[in-house]
């Protein structure tokens, strides 16, 4: 017994070490922490807003004869207990697992130790980030219901909460993580695509019945809303009350029990026996980049372009930072297109997130991407227009072209011709801006290292300076040409004079995002040619 105590408190001073690094190294970025500081201060006056709504509504549903927990509040806590594990997983599977010096670690404390560490600093990471909106929204709730109880089963149901997500998440994601590991990249692909496309499908099939909010309020993650209104005039199930409290802990001794097991083999070393080495180029493959391209781009820019590609073949890991923007963008995209009214503004959404994407998922961190070969780099023969311009290559000959047929396919759907043509134009000339915008933004704020002990040395996502100002850039010039093709028509109707004023509208805004984009090219060339090491 005493040995099990002791790995308890050995784990959780090891999570407790790490998130107290995390504290201190946050406190060296002024520029992160401000950031962190404005959205905390603009989240407390939207959940300020929000507990008023809320304590509205709980106050007419305590109102009612014989209140009773709605289906849809069951539909919002399976959804959120669902976003809060796909994220921890996300977190997993690319750097939370990964520890420093594991041969060291190991001989020290046992690997359950390390894994009650990496769990629990998960936990107060999450716990840290939730304390503020839970807190203002639960106030909001206690008010309208008129007592103070759920001022005390809000900490144990947000605990109990946060608990089963972070062990499912985690368990889930270090499974993954070795699999990964295993896999050839074709297979990891494949597998990954079918089931993105899986989950989109239930995801918009679930949303178009009429009784989701009744099967999702059966599903025991959505016992923890049951848990929550227990003393409040609201009526909840017992059982299901009880039931969370017994579910969190079988969930969160399976998830341990997983993760230990996953994580032990990533550690020890034990991943790769199979001989998968994705390091290693084929012979002659190193040799002949793009050969399809040879007489249209100098080899230079080719072989840039090439290996942008073989490091993220090698560990897709890479465009770890587009995960959870594409995840809320999903469900922004299966709102718009469900309303009759938002279906207008489909096309527009699909090429604000197009653009970010193209211009996000290569060239948001050209230097950093380089890792230890940046010095090789720089006194390569290599210029800094064919450095741009490979790094640029694949998004420019590929992104740019899909973005273009896809926004086109939707604007045609859902606009008539003319308006679905300017679109189209929009989205192809935002598109090729927003590459420029990325490599200029990715230039300017490299990341070379990991800001955590525990993430990977060889994966290095981009800088959250370089992921802030990049995104404000680009949706705030798609917002100026969306403005630019639809404002004459919106302000003068039909007629001549909108057709005149549209046509002077788009030109300066066609001369406006090419000089940006442009600009921000010869912008990244000059960099990369006065780069210097310090």
């Amino acid at each position: 017994m005493a040995r099990h105590d002791r790995t308890l408190v050995h784990g959780l001073r090891i999570g407790y070490v790490d998130v107290v690094r995390d504290w201190r190294t946050l406190k060296r970025d002024r520029v992160r922490l401000a950031l962190l500081a404005g959205a905390a201060l603009f989240g407390t006056l939207y959940l300020g807003l929000m507990a008023l709504v809320v304590q509205g509504r709980t106050a007419d549903l305590a109102a009612r004869a014989e209140p009773s927990l709605p289906p849809a509040v069951g539909l919002l806590v399976t959804l959120l207990w669902l976003s809060s594990t796909l994220m921890f997983g996300q977190r997993a599977a690319v750097r939370t697992i990964d520890i420093d010096a594991p041969s060291l670690v190991l001989t020290s404390v046992r690997p359950r130790a390390v894994t009650i560490g990496v769990l629990f600093a998960e936990f107060l990471r999450g716990l840290a980030f939730v304390v503020l909106p839970v807190g203002i929204l639960g106030i909001g709730f206690a008010t309208g219901a008129g007592t103070p109880v759920p001022i005390l089963t809000l900490p144990l149901v947000t605990v109990l909460f946060l608990t089963s997500s972070v062990c499912a998440g985690i368990a889930i994601g270090a499974a993954v993580a070795v699999w990964g590991r295993r896999a050839r990249w074709k297979t990891g692909y494949v597998a990954g695509g079918l089931a993105l496309f899986g989950a989109l499908v239930v995801a918009g099939v679930m949303t178009r019945l009429s009784t989701t909010p009744e099967l999702a309020a059966g599903l025991p993650t959505s016992w923890y809303g049951d848990l929550f209104v227990v003393g409040t005039p609201i009526a909840a199930s017992q059982a299901r009350a009880f039931g969370a409290v017994l579910g969190t802990v079988a969930i969160g001794y399976a998830g341990a029990t997983v993760t230990e097991r996953f994580a032990t083999q990533l550690w020890l070393g034990e991943v790769g026996a199979g001989g998968n080495d994705r390091g290693v180029a084929a012979p002659g493959e190193r040799s002949r980049p793009f050969p399809r391209l040879r007489g249209w781009i100098d080899r230079p820019t080719r072989y840039v372009a090439w290996r942008s590609l073989r490091r993220v073949k090698r560990d897709p890991t890479r465009l770890s930072h587009l995960g959870l923007p594409l995840l809320g963008a999903a469900w922004l995209l299966v709102d718009l297109a469900r309303s009759t009214t938002g279906r207008s503004l489909l096309p527009i959404a699909v090429g604000l997130l197009g653009s970010w994407v193209v211009g996000s998922v290569l060239t948001l961190n050209p230097l950093g991407d380089d890792g230890g070969a940046l010095p090789a780099t720089l006194t390569s023969p290599v210029d800094g227009s064919q450095f741009v311009r490979g790094t640029a290559l694949t998004s420019a000959l590929v992104g740019v072209p899909l973005l273009v047929a896809v926004g086109s396919a939707v604007s045609i759907t859902t606009s008539a011709l003319p308006l679905a043509l300017g679109l189209s134009l929009w989205v192809g000339v935002h598109g090729a801006a927003a590459i420029g915008i990325a490599l200029a933004v990715g230039m300017r704020f490299p990341r070379f290292g990991a800001i955590r002990v525990s993430r990977r040395r060889a994966v290095v996502p981009p800088s959250l300076s370089a992921i802030v100002v990049y995104s404000m850039t680009v949706l705030s010039l798609g917002l100026i040409g969306v403005g630019a093709l639809v404002g004459p028509r919106l302000l003068l109707h039909d007629g001549a004079a909108a057709t005149i004023a549209q046509g002077a509208s788009v030109l300066v805004w066609l001369s406006l995002e090419g000089g940006i984009g442009y600009g921000c090219y010869r912008a990244a060339v000059r960099r990369f040619d006065r780069y210097t090491l310090e």
